[in-house]
């Protein structure tokens, strides 16, 4: 069973969210709960999942939040039971902070929005993924300087990490989010466009068209298929 952590503030951002990865989900044929900290702060019982993936938030990772408490504690828990964990964007930050401290994530001199041509190294979480991977990226901080524990999997030229595992165990993180496309993704990137000034200098569009996004859900089963 997978535990799906959404750590957006924004109800209809989490909606979004969940209703996005429920349809991706869907196709795994796992069964799925969602928990959101913010509003739950009690842990569910852990021992009923096999799998963890936590969403992206619009909070910024430089900054403490008490609802991030218990999602610290369930990351714990499921690394030391070895069970797969996926954080996407704010949560791949997480991970890093939590386990590393909050020298190793800062507020990106280039943030990214947009559609990203993300490069890539052999992984199982990127099994069947053609080259050039395409991606939505929308992210204001990063991850930067991991220690020997962790291996860099992808960059963009504006952001060195991309996506990481620990060394030895099934936990990833990605900077991008390979759960969203076209139709889910547009409310997010408009808030973006009215409160950052440089959001045309610093948006991209590396697609050729729509269908290059397609293959992003294969992340998901790879990653849900992990044992």
């Amino acid at each position: 069973m997978l535990l799906v952590a959404d750590t957006f503030v924004s109800d209809a951002y989490a909606d979004t969210f969940d209703r996005v990865l429920a349809a991706i989900v869907g196709k795994a044929a796992m069964e799925v709960e969602f928990w959101r900290p913010l509003n739950r702060p009690e842990l569910p019982d852990l021992s009923r999942f096999s799998h963890m993936i936590m969403s992206g938030s619009e909070a910024s990772v430089v900054d403490d939040f008490p609802w991030e408490q218990p999602l610290a504690k369930a990351l714990r828990a499921f690394i030391q039971a070895k069970k797969p964990v996926l954080g996407i964007c704010y949560s791949h930050q997480f991970i890093a902070k939590e386990l590393l401290g909050k020298k190793h994530v800062r507020h990106s001199p280039t943030p990214e929005f947009g559609y990203r041509e993300i490069d890539f190294t052999a992984n199982p979480l990127f099994a069947g993924i053609r080259r050039p991977l395409v991606s939505v990226v929308t992210h204001f901080d990063e991850v930067l300087d991991l220690g020997n524990e962790f291996s860099v999997l992808a960059s963009t030229p504006d952001c060195a990490v991309q996506a990481f595992q620990m060394k030895g165990l099934p936990v990833w993180g990605v900077q991008f989010h390979p759960e969203y496309g076209p139709g889910s993704i547009e409310e997010i990137f408009a808030a973006e466009k009215d409160s950052y000034p440089d959001f045309k200098k610093r948006y991209f569009d590396d697609r050729k068209g729509d269908s290059d996004l397609a293959q992003n859900r294969k992340i998901f089963l790879n990653f849900l298929t992990t044992q």
